[in-house]
């Protein structure tokens, strides 16, 4: 269930001063001398991103805006400033998620419950009007739709989509992007996505989805989302644009399947464990290190270094059971649990089917991709989470390396919500080669079209370039069940 955040909200500046409180939530304008103009320094790491040829940003030029709901701790943010956007406000209903954000990137804040705040504010609090805002990026909370969640149909997290297009119906931004799981896909028999692409074309917009994975972008992980752009009528661009080629690996989008094998010959070039986190310094279960042991190993880790001198945040491990030592120093890299004695395993897991569970206890090696980063990840039960030699799970800090985080953005709060936050995370890699392909789209540089982006797992109601498909025969009865539910 839903933290009820409802009471207050509150806009932050992006020096970390509340400039506006509200109860009930509609916002006026804030002061005129709060309002920052652009920006005419290149964002951090903009020069090394493999996703801005041909479309940098250079000083004084106009820089496209955008808005990033349900941001957490900014990932997604950290992506669209990376790619030379002005981002101009984030937005989250968890307070701790603003301590991060305001700590580490440009724009304001505004701390409240979407459901609360209406389209006026939201302009108002990032300066803009209707039809002006280049980009609306949103990652509802995706837990009711993954696979690793309940997958409760009737989870309100589930609905908190329609909060998107209630904003973007009265923001007209030029592009909307949503970002969510895979599970989306399936979840109700494909209603609510169905709902989603659907309400995007409601409100004139030409939407299409396909499902990416994070490794052929260059995050140090095997993490798919399933990613939706809508292209404003007006501007003429047809749906499946905006949709990046892969970076890594030999296979285009669709090629691939989620939680599928993929054979190696298709990860060349995927960043592996050793190229992501073999610099960061021993530590031990439960203790924290500060400082740099050794210089950086390749080009992965030297861009997640730049701009320090020695100094380390949140490279903490997890306190561990005397019971989870012994059984992680059994363990070599790539066996799991299944190479355990029977009596040292956890009772509840005593009785599990060698063919189930086959991540859990499992050791990291050091030339594999990494698997997805949850917030779990302190737990050695909960997956591939061990270190490849040290006795503990991986820490904070090589979690968010995992998802394209540099060192230099540090995570605030108590550890629990730093777990919390990283695993929540959109990985930064990812969304900057978004927000770079959709910012080539918007100069009016169009890339490749997607192309049947759901061929390995064909979605009935979407069409070759992954569009809906208008009054597809048949389609009733598929989401009727999904659709009642929404209704409801």
């Amino acid at each position: 269930m839903l933290a009820d955040t409802r009471q207050v909200t509150r806009l932050w500046d992006e020096d970390g001063s509340n400039i506006a409180t509200a109860s009930p939530t509609r916002l006026a304008p804030a002061p005129a001398s709060t309002l920052r103009t652009r920006r005419t320094t290149r964002p951090a790491a903009d020069a090394e991103s493999p996703h801005n040829e041909g479309g940098r940003w250079e000083a004084g030029q106009v820089r496209p805006a955008a808005i990033d709901l349900f941001c957490g701790a900014g990932g997604a943010s950290l992506g669209l400033v990376q790619a030379g956007w002005e981002l101009r406000l984030a937005a989250d209903a968890n307070p701790t998620c603003r301590l991060t954000h305001t700590a580490n990137l440009p724009g304001r804040f505004l701390d409240g419950d979407l459901r609360d705040i209406d389209a006026g504010s939201l302009m108002n609090a990032a300066n803009t009007s209707p039809g002006e805002l280049d980009l609306l990026f949103a990652g509802p909370p995706c837990q009711g739709f993954s696979i690793i969640g309940s997958r409760v149909v009737w989870d309100e997290r589930n609905n908190l989509f329609k909060e998107v297009l209630r904003l973007a119906a009265e923001l007209r931004p030029r592009c909307v992007v949503i970002e969510n799981v895979p599970g989306l896909a399936t979840l109700a028999k494909g209603a609510y996505l169905h709902a989603i692409l659907e309400g995007l074309s409601a409100l004139g917009y030409e939407a299409a989805c396909a499902e990416l994975l994070a490794a052929q972008y260059g995050a140090p992980q095997m993490r798919w989302r399933l990613i939706i752009i809508g292209w404003r009528a007006d501007l003429g661009i047809p749906a499946g644009y905006g949709f990046p080629r892969p970076t890594a690996g030999t296979a285009e989008i669709g090629e691939l399947l989620p939680n599928c094998t993929i054979p190696a010959w298709q990860t060349k070039g995927f960043v592996t464990t050793a190229e992501a986190i073999s610099d960061l310094p021993p530590v031990e279960a439960g203790d924290q290190v500060s400082h740099y042991a050794g210089p950086p190993v390749g080009p992965f880790q030297t861009v997640m270094r730049a701009g320090l001198n020695g100094e380390l945040a949140n490279h903490y491990a997890a306190r561990l059971s005397s019971a989870n030592l012994a059984r992680l120093a059994l363990i070599k890299p790539g066996q799991d649990w299944r190479d355990l004695p029977q009596e040292m395993l956890p009772g509840s897991m005593q009785r599990a089917l060698r063919k189930d569970h086959t991540r859990r206890y499992r050791r990291m090696t050091w030339d594999g991709v990494p698997r997805a980063v949850i917030t779990r990840f302190r737990d050695p039960k909960s997956g591939e989470y061990t270190h490849p030699e040290q006795d503990r799970t991986i820490t904070i800090r090589e979690a968010a390396r995992l998802q394209g985080f540099p060192d230099r953005f540090v995570f605030h709060g108590d550890r629990s919500s730093q777990y919390d936050q990283v695993g929540n995370a959109v990985p930064v890699p990812l969304a900057e080669a978004i927000a770079a392909e959709i910012r080539r789209c918007i100069d009016g540089q169009l890339g490749d079209r997607l192309w049947a982006p759901f061929r390995r797992r064909p979605v009935p109601f979407l069409g070759a370039h992954g569009e809906l498909v208008p009054e597809l025969p048949g389609l009733s009865g598929l989401t009727a069940t999904g659709r009642s539910a929404l209704e409801s």
